[in-house]
Formats: C-alpha cells, structure tokens, sequence
C-alpha cells in the first residue's frame, strides 16, 4: 500500500458497504499491521473546509464526485482492506496534506 492510492473499506465501525479510503501514511512507515487512511463521502462538501473535493476519472477510480474528509483519519489493520481502486495525483495528496495539517493545527515553524 503506497500513500496516494484509493483502496475500499468494508468494516462495521465505518460504514454499512464498502467505501473508498485514501492511504495517507508515509511510505517510510510500511512495517505495521495497520495503515492511516482518511475517509471518502459523495455528500456534497463543497462548503466544508477541510474536505478535498476529487472529480472520478480512470486513474483515481472513483464513480462520483467524492470529498476527502481530512478530519476523518483513521488507522486499521490492512487486512480489512478491500481492493485497490485507484490513485490520487501528487497536486490532490498536497491538498489534502495540507488540509491534514489545518485539521491537526500543525505549523510549519512547529516542524522545522
């Protein structure tokens, strides 16, 4: 599992069907049972800040119009993991990085 791609999730804790997760863990952290994902929704988000608005096409295969809920990040074991569906481009995992950041108020001069 590499940060970027989608894959489903199929677990009572989180939804009654299976829905599409974005790794966004490091791939440096690859020596666990579990993986950091955030959460997808096709509610219309468009108004709510910290979710990441991405357009389905053939590289991401997503079906609609989904939102990534950056305030929704959540770890579980990889074995609940369903099947890979897709990858997000680079520019899509910077917002999202970005929105991850406002969510968990981490500042740059925190860091450096």
């Amino acid at each position: 599992m590499k940060r970027g791609e989608i894959w489903t999730l199929m677990d009572s804790g989180y939804a009654r069907k299976a829905r599409p997760v974005v790794v966004v863990q490091s791939d440096e952290i690859d020596n666990f049972d579990s993986v950091v994902l955030c959460l997808f929704t096709t509610y219309e988000s468009s108004k709510i800040s910290t979710r990441v608005c991405i357009s389905p096409d053939t590289i991401n295969g997503l079906v609609k119009t989904s939102y990534v809920m950056t305030e929704k990040i959540i770890s579980v074991d990889k074995r609940i993991l369903g099947e890979k569906i897709g990858t997000l481009t680079e520019d899509q995992m910077r917002e999202i990085s970005k929105q991850i950041a406002t969510v968990l108020e981490i500042r740059k001069e925190d860091i450096d």
